[in-house]
């Protein structure tokens, strides 16, 4: 019998990237609530879904054997309390906002076991799990992720993708991009025996970490900010738009990866650093992807929190002694999604987060100009 994973969440991210990649090794559950409940019907039944990987083409990949439950229904409870007695791997993939209600269900239901048990938390930000490093026994290992998969869901698969199950309307889509970086302080190959985790030397995990964050999900923003100002439905309808294709690699090549080569990408190597660097706008404007703008902007405010991709991005460049400029458009352009998309007091609030009258001053005078 396998070694079986259970998945807190059945979003874009566990349905695109977790269960591709690990379907051969182990069994899988997903548990999530009548919000899936569509999906946990049909898998209930059949035992696979669908998911779409979007390479150079679009290839539909079937996803056997899982299995799913849903939380919020009390006679599921015991069907998924036997499949957490059965895994010592498990992902959390709600959100920031869900994860602390996420970590206390699993932590409920793990009850006394003594045997090693690994939580992988795939939500975005550092260190967004420190907190309960401290209440977790010794045993239960709470391993931060670097989730470089970019994957969505899609309201209406067809007649691009193929549908999460037949008889479902919507999809799931995810790039050509594999593998999970973790810490080599949680190496145990009794637990993870899949060449999906790729373990590394501590150093080098927190470094391939704020390059994910970095020169990856404050581009993404960056990106999605334009596109939303712009009246974008998806990030592939501004591969044409050359003032955003330009101010992209700007951004990235002379702030952001100049900055994390100096902070940290140096643990790496130019070998790894450089080739992911100059892949990363063709990944954002992917022509079979077709990120949705709608995403990169969803949670607007988390994403300005003080250990997540906006102000992180920004305390990167000025540590390390790079000159922000496209930086400031990417700051102007976000307040001005949040001021109407959200409210102004919102905006406002954000604003106020900014460090220094420089910053302030030059992010002020660009945001007026897209009011």
């Amino acid at each position: 019998m396998a070694d079986r994973i259970v998945v807190l969440g059945a979003g874009g991210l566990s349905l695109g990237f977790f269960g591709p990649e690990l379907q051969d090794e182990y069994a899988l559950t997903f548990v999530d609530t009548d919000a899936k409940a569509d999906l946990i019907a049909h898998v209930q039944r059949r035992h696979e879904y669908v998911t779409n990987v979007a390479g150079e083409k679009i290839v539909p990949l079937k996803v056997r054997p899982v299995e799913a439950f849903r939380l919020d229904l009390a006679e599921q409870d015991q069907a998924i309390r036997e499949h957490i007695a059965q895994a010592r791997i498990f992902f959390t993939a709600v959100g920031i906002r869900n994860l602390d209600s996420a970590l206390s269900y699993l932590f409920e239901r793990i009850g006394g076991r003594k045997e090693p048990l690994f939580i992988l938390c795939a939500e975005n930000g550092e260190g967004v799990a420190d907190k309960w490093r401290t209440v977790f026994p010794a045993n239960l290992h709470l391993c931060d992720t670097v989730m470089g998969r970019m994957c969505r869901l899609d309201e209406r698969a067809a007649p691009d993708y193929a549908p999460v199950e037949p008889e479902l309307a919507w999809g799931v889509v995810g790039e050509d991009f594999h593998g999970f970086p973790l810490s080599d302080a949680h190496r145990d190959a009794k637990v993870f025996h899949s060449s999906a985790f790729q373990f590394v030397p501590e150093e080098e995990f927190h470094a391939r970490e704020r390059v994910k964050l970095y020169a990856h999900n404050a581009l993404h923003f960056f990106v999605a900010a334009m596109g939303r100002l712009r009246g974008a439905e998806r990030f592939s309808d501004l591969a044409q738009d050359a003032e955003v294709t330009t101010a992209t690699r700007e951004l990235l090549e002379g702030e952001l990866a100049p900055a994390l080569w100096k902070d940290c990408a140096w643990r790496i190597g130019r070998s790894e650093f450089d080739p992911y660097v100059a892949r990363m706008p063709g990944r954002l404007f992917s022509p079979t992807l077709r990120d949705h703008v709608a995403r990169g902007m969803r949670g607007i405010q988390e994403k300005f929190a003080e250990n997540e991709r906006v102000l992180g991005g920004l305390r990167l460049l000025l540590r390390n002694g790079v000159r922000p400029n496209r930086y400031y458009d990417l700051l102007a352009a976000g307040l001005e999604v949040a001021r109407r998309d959200v409210k102004p007091e919102l905006a406002a609030a954000l604003f106020e987060k900014l460090p220094g009258d420089e910053v302030r001053r030059e992010v002020e005078a660009r945001w007026k100009k897209l009011q």
